[in-house]
């Protein structure tokens, strides 16, 4: 087990190197999109308290559309951007870059499910925890923090699973379903090493929790210009030659059976 791991280490570190390498030459096109989410989001949550208290409350709607439609369709062009340069694609034109209708409504699809399922997955959670109280474990903390805490592990394990979909519904044009079997699929097997590789990308921003926590606020601010400006840009290069390398590993199906590859 622990050659496993000092192997998943060492392939999280190879991707994380060879993302750095691309990162590096590419990395005004990436980090600017990633800075246009943040203006995106931004944004939306000014005019959203701006608009609450005035007369002009009738946009709500329309603004709402336009940014849910900025901001995940920016998200889609980040992953496709990602892609193209894990393929070594430096240069394609703009329209490649856009997604399709079908491609934008199976992205939303696939974050509406994820949310539906933590849903059921919170109720599962609080039916396995309630047989605690009759050792006396207050209701409070089941419901404060065992609860919590057994849903954010199995949907950790979930988002591990299911977070190439997006992939192929932007290389393939697969619809959720599919794709997200074929992310199951491909990360069967491939747990340990992803899960090193998402510790990795997250290790900086628990460091700015922790010193948020601790109240070092000099280091807490340290630790956010990290994540603005090196972590969140990565991310989607990191996972994209990840995906490239499971593609050339996988003998699977293309359209697999899910419940032959859940474990």
């Amino acid at each position: 087990m622990l050659e496993f791991v000092r192997e998943s280490t060492f392939k999280a570190n190879d991707v994380i190197s060879r993302a750095l390498n691309i990162l590096k030459k590419h990395y005004f096109s990436v980090a600017g999109l990633c800075f246009l989410l943040f203006l995106t989001n931004n944004l939306s949550t000014f005019l959203a308290g701006y608009l609450s208290d005035s007369a002009f409350g009738f946009v709500k709607l329309p603004l709402f559309a336009l940014f849910v439609t900025l901001f995940f369709g920016l998200q889609l062009v980040l992953i496709k951007r990602a892609i193209l340069l894990a393929q070594h694609i430096e240069n394609t034109p703009f329209q490649n870059y856009i997604p399709t209708p079908k491609q934008f409504f199976n992205f939303l699809l696939g974050l509406i499910l994820y949310s539906v399922l933590t849903g059921v997955v919170y109720l599962f959670c609080s039916v396995l925890a309630l047989p605690l109280i009759y050792f006396g474990v207050q209701i409070e903390t089941i419901s404060y923090e065992i609860n919590p805490l057994l849903t954010g592990f199995v949907m950790m394990l979930l988002l591990i699973r299911i977070s190439f979909f997006p992939f192929f519904i932007l290389v393939n044009n697969f619809n959720i379903f599919r794709a997200a079997r074929l992310s199951i699929a491909f990360t069967k097997g491939n747990m340990i090493n992803l899960l090193v590789l998402m510790l990795a990308l997250a290790s900086a921003y628990m460091l700015q929790l922790a010193f948020e926590y601790l109240g070092y606020s000099i280091l807490a601010a340290i630790s956010s210009v990290l994540n603005t400006f090196v972590i969140i840009p990565s991310v989607s290069v990191v996972l994209a030659i990840a995906y490239m390398d499971m593609i050339r590993e996988y003998k699977g199906s293309d359209d697999p059976e899910l419940f032959k590859n859940i474990l």
